[in-house]
């Protein structure tokens, strides 16, 4: 596909209320770090269903992504996240560059993304996170990293944060694709399509 598309409406929102408040919008409740490396691998399964579907390079909307986008973000974020914490267990309090997601999806034209190879990047990034979080110890969960805007999080609220967006991500393809199919066991939400 040799197409441009029109970038995303930029989201400000600070989603790292979701790590206490949920979210309503995708149906996240706060969810135990513990569990965060199970979690990661029931969405990494479920993207060959959602990729494996026709339209995934469709957006919903001209500025709100395309399953496919969607999937490649969520690739990203487990690879972003999982080397975060590692960082986290590795060094004092590290500070994190900035990232910001919509300028990667369009320097890597996210929707140009071959689908078989997003699935194994998925699975791949799943586990690198997956042994990162295996290294964690009981004392571990509370060391910290901070953002280059201040704010700090420690491992535990960090998993947490990436199980949300991977969840919440995975929905927002299903809904983009129109799938009104419960997300890893819960029921599916009536929420807005855009991130």
């Amino acid at each position: 596909m040799n197409q441009d598309y029109p970038p995303t409406l930029p989201d400000r929102r600070d989603w790292t209320v979701v790590i206490v408040e949920g979210c309503e919008e995708c149906g996240y409740v706060p969810s135990n770090p513990h569990d965060s490396s199970a979690r990661l691998a029931a969405a990494a399964a479920e993207w060959p269903e959602v990729l494996g579907s026709e339209g995934i390079r469709e957006r919903p909307e001209p500025t709100v992504w395309s399953p496919l986008e969607y999937a490649v973000h969520a690739r990203d974020m487990v690879r972003l996240l999982g080397a975060r914490v590692g960082a986290m267990l590795a060094d004092e309090d590290p500070v994190f560059e900035d990232w910001d997601g919509d300028v990667h999806a369009a320097e890597g034209r996210y929707w140009e993304a071959d689908a078989a190879q997003i699935i194994e990047d998925i699975r791949l990034a799943t586990r690198q996170t997956q042994s990162v979080l295996a290294r964690v110890g009981r004392s571990d969960w509370e060391r910290t990293g901070r953002r280059s805007d201040g704010r700090r999080f420690t491992v535990a609220t960090l998993s947490q944060y990436l199980v949300h967006d991977v969840e919440h991500h995975l929905q927002d393809a299903r809904l983009g694709l129109r799938v009104r199919v419960p997300l890893l066991g819960r029921p599916a939400t009536t929420g807005p399509t855009d991130r």
